[in-house]
């Protein structure tokens, strides 16, 4: 049934790509004069119609690439760009969903129920190597150096459009930002005006609420959301973990994915001062456990808040001056049950543990952008980053080092912490030069400087030559280098006899050089292809030792190509598809990088049945994933899967309804576990469904 649903699609998206050739041949054929000949045979919403095209015309324009707005065609990088109505007509919910789409992304779940992305054939822990940004603002947590732990159901119900850098983003981003930038865009009084209501339902127990404003009184601009979301989450009968079949294993036995959140949103402004804030709680069980071994105790426990001030002053025409103060904090708060009662026959009560720790950052970030003439422009800034890791408390029932059983929970926060309270002090400088240098040549060049307490200073160039050599298409040639910052537990987790830190550690390095090509048939439909070359060194990875120590070690050659091809038809009818061929090795061993499958693909077709209803039909399609170096398993098989979502409107006025099934034909697929833990790997999630009502006041 799957494989005849794709041809389907496969044959359906075929015959839109041949009308749409059709009728652009006709309009240039005819004409100007010819070209309104050919519109007026639509239907008479024709001008209303064409305003709602994102794709191709609205939703041409980009801010990471340069930091200010800039279009797509002549953004120094490669872009992807996905608008609320598209997200809302996919049905996605978390920002994880939408980042599925991306060309060169992959999405994939670690052992206790979160996300991690792979971007450009590379996975690691906690997704360190992509910077995220909400409104600008970094939202990276130090400890694992990733925004992915705490951000991944990040919701998008607020979202106005999130930009996707692919490719090293640090001569303007700084640490992290190594192979992909993403800027989720919140949305504004521009954009909401009055009170809109979300309520949502679903399978395992899920509910939603969603409360989003907007309101304008004078100068004074008031916007934000409020969010609440619990699940008993999707579970799953994990046959053996990583202690079967001892007797104090809990398999053959049910994965947890209970989950609750709450998300705040706020955004103030007068005039030219802008103040953002926000505020993330979270409390979940474990999927399979910390260790790879079923338990019901553990709790994870997440606090993630921040403030932004910013004032923007215009001198004149040509300069324009940005400074930014912020405060973040992260609140780490777990209890971890390790090992279940009984295990080894020595742990009556099994390994249990409290973690905890505070991370604060205050920093500064003023940009200045000048226009020295027409066509040139010159973007400039300084940040400074204090970083405070504190109140450390660590508690356990077997000794952190000898394992020796302990009758009850003692406190090692003093004797043997877990870290240790450390600062980090970042500074920065940035330049950048955009040179419009023909008609139809732009070239951007730009370079950043950080230096950290712990290591010497880095330095990251990049530059983009861009060339229009017909009209309609465009050339991109791209150079960049960047780096990812050893996070905090990377430097400073000790007493552990699993692993332990490294204050030595130097940061990760890559190399990458880009060939894009893009091409309008018509201001419709687009096709674009992208070759890419990364090499990445001083890798940080675990050692052979006991405990194993992070080390910089080794690296990595990727290579690969990214093709996108969308068709907008108007009226809410369009179609995208894009292929993703990766091919990354281990430059020592020469073995493929595991997890991450070399083929991906993903293809939408979207349709405006009526005035009434929308239906949507996204495939996400998967080639196999290779596994580690010494793993005999066989690789994670190639995977299909198809959700569905339909929306009723317009019947009832300011009212929406919102269905979505997600793995449509129930598909059975695995997410790749470690070697010697779940020999099955990790289950995933079956059929499920979401209804969503939503009301405007």
């Amino acid at each position: 049934m799957q494989k005849i649903i794709i041809i389907i699609i496969f044959l359906f998206t075929g015959g839109l790509l041949n009308f749409s050739l059709a009728f652009s041949q006709e309009v240039s054929e005819r004409g100007e004069q010819g070209e309104i000949e050919a519109i007026s045979i639509l239907p008479k919403k024709t001008n209303e119609i064409f305003e709602e095209i994102k794709w191709l015309q609205a939703e041409s324009m980009i801010t990471i690439a340069t930091r200010h707005k800039t279009p797509i065609n002549k953004a120094p990088s490669i872009v992807t760009v996905i608008t609320s109505k598209q997200i809302k007509q996919m049905g996605f919910r978390t920002l994880i969903d939408v980042l599925k789409i991306v060309p060169g992304f992959y999405v994939s779940m670690d052992e206790t129920g979160e996300r991690e992305i792979a971007v450009r054939g590379v996975l690691d822990d906690a997704s360190q190597k992509i910077k995220v940004l909400i409104d600008g603002h970094s939202i990276n947590d130090v400890w694992r150096g990733g925004a992915m732990w705490n951000f991944n159901d990040l919701p998008v119900e607020n979202v106005k459009r999130i930009e996707v850098i692919r490719g090293p983003g640090s001569a303007l981003y700084g640490q992290n930002a190594f192979l992909a930038v993403v800027n989720v865009i919140t949305k504004d009084t521009e954009d909401i005006d009055g009170i809109q209501v979300t309520t949502s339902g679903g399978s395992f127990s899920t509910q939603n609420y969603n409360l989003l404003f907007g309101r304008e009184f004078g100068d004074l601009k008031i916007s934000g959301f409020l969010d609440y979301f619990d699940t008993q989450g999707f579970s799953r009968k994990i046959e053996q973990d990583a202690l079967f079949p001892a007797a104090a294993s809990r398999s053959p036995g049910q994965s947890q994915n209970r989950k609750e959140k709450t998300d705040l949103n706020l955004r103030l402004s007068y005039n030219n001062l802008e103040v953002k804030a926000k505020y993330m709680k979270k409390r979940r069980k474990d999927y399979i456990g910390v260790g790879d071994a079923l338990n019901e105790e553990s709790i994870l426990r997440d606090t993630y808040m921040f403030t932004e001030v910013t004032y923007k002053l215009s001198l004149n025409e040509k300069l324009n001056i940005t400074p930014k103060l912020y405060y973040d904090q992260y609140n780490y708060d777990p209890f971890f049950e390790q090992r279940p009662d009984g295990h080894l026959g020595v742990y009556p009560e099994g390994i249990k543990g409290q973690l905890r720790f505070k991370q604060r950052t205050i920093g500064f970030d003023n940009q200045v952008n000048y226009k020295v003439f027409e066509g040139n422009e010159l973007t400039f800034g300084l940040q400074y980053e204090w970083i405070h890791q504190h109140d450390i408390k660590y508690g356990k029932n077997s000794h952190p080092i000898t394992n020796a059983n302990l009758t009850t929970v003692v406190d090692f926060t003093h004797d043997l912490p877990f870290t240790r309270k450390a600062t980090r002090h970042v500074y920065a400088f940035y330049l950048q030069d955009e040179w419009n240098i023909t008609k139809d040549i732009d070239l951007t060049v730009g370079v950043r400087h950080d230096r950290f307490t712990r290591f010497e200073g880095t330095t990251n160039p990049r530059m983009g030559l861009i060339w229009r050599f017909v009209e309609d298409a465009h050339l991109k040639l791209l150079l960049a280098t960047a780096f990812k910052a050893p996070s905090f537990q990377e430097l400073f987790l000790t007493n552990n006899s699993v692993k332990i830190g490294n204050p030595s550690l130097d940061p990760e390095k890559i190399n990458t050089f880009e060939l894009g090509l893009g091409y309008n048939f018509t201001k419709h439909m687009s096709v674009s292809m992208n070759y890419f070359y990364n090499r990445i060194r001083d890798k940080i990875i675990l050692d052979a030792g006991s405990p194993k120590q992070f080390q910089n070690g080794g690296g990595s050659r990727i290579q690969g190509i990214e093709a996108e091809w969308k068709a907008d038809f108007g009226n809410d009818n369009y179609v995208f598809a894009n292929y993703t061929f990766q091919d990354a090795e281990d430059t020592r061993s020469r073995n493929r990088l595991p997890d991450v499958p070399v083929h991906n693909s993903n293809i939408g077709i979207n349709a405006g049945l009526c005035e009434y209803a929308n239906a949507n039909l996204t495939t996400f399609l998967s080639g196999p994933r290779p596994r580690e170096d010494g793993d005999t398993r066989r690789d994670i098989p190639a995977q299909a899967l198809v959700n569905l979502t339909l929306i009723g409107k317009n019947f009832v006025d300011n009212f929406e309804v919102r269905g979505s099934v997600f793995n449509l034909f129930d598909k059975r697929y695995y997410d790749p576990s470690p070697q010697d833990t779940v020999p099955t790997d990790y289950p995933q999630q079956g059929r499920s469904f979401i209804i969503e009502l939503r009301y405007e006041f």
